[in-house]
């Protein structure tokens, strides 16, 4: 039997923003890992749009965002916001829906063609705020000294351990990151209202909110904020009785498209020495071993034409990033390599993009930091003071070097001073040769500062300005291919895959969002487990579940006496609710 399908009939899709924002599927399996819908993922998004742009049929979208939705990095807005306006310069109409509107919905939405919002949510544009928690004192009054080794002075990763409050140096480069932020923020939206010709976002509208005004639906419907006030159930039930019939994306897989094959491959975590596993400072580690054979997988596959490097780490291991380097450089010799920056591409992130025939950055990547760090505890005193002593035998006087348990000597202080005087050169020497620029101009872009994307262009860290769709269309150009077949790598271990396609792109588990984003020095594992190990009860360490002691063991493992390509201080979000934050 044959069935035909009616041309005339017209049909909306739902993409919904919901959970974390992660570039692809997590790859070091945990068992919260294992409950479905828990990340949003950009891989699969993207695909979505890639299917609503070929269906002609498809004549409106509705976008809806979940109370749970954040993205961990503003460049994680910036790429959806991107794909959004595609739909909409494709002629698609598209509908962005939230219940509140905070700082990132007026940035997203600015890209759609109808903005919606409940009937008793407001509006708010209110910027973005940073704060970080500082452990000096803490550390002092229970005797735990911290050394910290670095180049150069913007170098920020362990300030949380150096001081009381920011520096004059770290005050200056997240001032001028945050106003970079709000200034692309602004520019969206009123260059959006002033297209469209709709009211809602000048530069006074603006200023008001931003020194605290608040508008309820009502008033926002009336300044043109929004264009209608209602449910998402409310704009479905009566695109219903319009004959506008909603169509199921069906299966997404992370790959779309028909043509020369072009691999994406993702890099997203810290950058770790060995196999992938979870850092209990960093998260999710990527290990540059399992990454060098993907690599080399692909620089042999006859099947792949050109390969997309995609970047969103803030980071790690020297030894570690430039392992990957080489196997990059490795396939640039026998094939096409594009690299595309995604949120964060900072430290190591920076050190394994310094290859391939074009780099291209978000306006608002986290990037540079051009720099290397080592930090070292010694735990001994506090140790001591709880009635613990320790004691070594060893062969070679500094067989121990980096132990918590005792303090440097001069000797060995001056050693790791050398060592990271040595790593920062081949640092500032990698990069000079890749963007032609001599060590020293590249040393008065680096000291570990950070960068937003359009501030790297500028300064000639990075080729161009751009998301991933532009590395794609750039690596069509080069393939000089009117399609491509595209893929993104590395694939999910096979139980995830099943998850995944069950449950497409979304997320299940509610997570809270704040108002305004902070910043903290890591990702928290560090600075809790030396919050726990000094304010808890020695005996709790014993205690079923807790392991205090084997935490911040592991934890001091992880970073201590490494030298390390990496700046964890790179805008972490903590908790709230409802906004999508600049990070997580």
């Amino acid at each position: 039997m044959w069935i035909f399908r009616d041309r005339s009939t017209r049909y909306y899709e739902k993409l919904e923003l919901k959970g974390t924002y992660r570039e692809i599927g997590v790859q070091v399996i945990a068992r919260s890992d294992l409950a479905p819908h828990k990340n949003f993922r950009f891989d699969f998004f993207y695909e979505q749009i890639e299917r609503i742009l070929a269906q002609k049929m498809i004549s409106r979208v509705i976008v809806h965002r979940w109370e749970n939705f954040h993205a961990p990095a503003f460049g994680g807005l910036e790429e959806i916001r991107a794909a959004l306006q595609r739909l909409t310069d494709a002629g698609k109409e598209v509908y962005y829906y939230a219940p509140e509107y905070d700082s990132g919905d007026c940035f997203l939405a600015s890209a759609c063609s109808h903005r919606i919002l409940h009937p008793l949510g407001k509006v708010s544009f209110l910027g973005k705020a940073m704060s970080s928690v500082f452990f000096k004192k803490l550390l002092d009054k229970y005797s735990v000294d911290v050394t910290v080794i670095r180049r150069e002075r913007y170098k920020s990763a362990a300030d949380s351990f150096r001081g009381e409050k920011y520096d004059e140096y770290a005050r200056e480069q997240y001032q001028e990151l945050l106003d970079g932020l709000m200034k692309s923020m602004r520019q969206a939206l009123v260059s959006s209202s002033v297209s469209k010709g709709k009211a809602g976002f000048s530069e006074e509208i603006l200023d008001e909110m931003l020194s605290g005004r608040i508008y309820n639906a009502p008033d926002a419907l009336e300044a043109g904020m929004v264009d209608d006030l209602c449910t998402v159930d409310d704009l479905t039930n009566k695109w219903n009785t319009e004959k506008v019939k909603k169509r199921s994306p069906g299966m997404v897989l992370g790959r779309f498209g028909s043509g020369a094959k072009v691999a994406v491959l993702v890099f997203e975590g810290m950058i770790a020495e060995g196999g992938n596993r979870r850092s209990p400072v960093f998260g999710q580690a990527l290990g540059d071993r399992p990454m060098v054979q993907l690599i080399r997988k692909l620089r042999k596959s006859k099947k792949t034409r050109a390969v997309i490097f995609r970047i969103n780490s803030n980071g790690g291991s020297a030894v570690a990033s430039e392992n990957i380097l080489r196997e990059l450089v490795a396939l640039h010799k026998t094939k096409p390599l594009v690299i595309s920056m995604g949120p964060v591409a900072g430290s190591g992130g920076y050190w394994i993009s310094t290859t391939g025939r074009r780099l291209f950055a978000l306006p608002t990547t986290i990037t540079g930091s051009i720099g290397v760090i080592s930090i070292l505890f010694n735990l001994s005193d506090f140790l001591r003071q709880q009635g613990l002593t320790t004691d070594f035998i060893k062969h070679g006087e500094s067989a121990d070097i980096g132990s918590a348990l005792r303090p440097l000597t001069d000797k060995e202080k001056e050693m790791i001073e050398e060592n990271i005087d040595f790593l920062y050169k081949k640092f500032l020497d990698l990069v000079a040769g890749f963007r032609n620029l001599s060590a020293g101009k590249i040393h008065e872009l680096g000291e570990g500062r950070l960068w937003l994307g359009k501030e790297a262009v500028d300064r000639g860290l990075v080729d161009e300005p751009g998301g991933l769709y532009d590395a794609i269309a750039h690596t069509k150009d080069i393939l000089k291919a009117k399609k491509v077949r595209v893929r993104f790598y590395p694939r999910q271990p096979y139980i995830f895959r099943l998850i995944a396609r069950r449950n497409a792109s979304n997320n299940e588990k509610s997570e809270s969002r704040a108002g305004i984003f902070q910043m903290t020095n890591g990702s928290g594992g560090l600075e809790r487990a030396l919050a726990s190990l000094l304010t808890s009860p020695l005996s709790d360490a014993t205690e079923p579940g807790h392991g205090i002691l084997n935490e911040i063991a592991d934890t001091c493992l992880s970073v201590h006496g490494r030298p390390l390509f990496v700046d964890p201080s790179l805008f972490q979000f903590l908790s709230g609710e409802r906004d999508p934050g600049i990070c997580k």
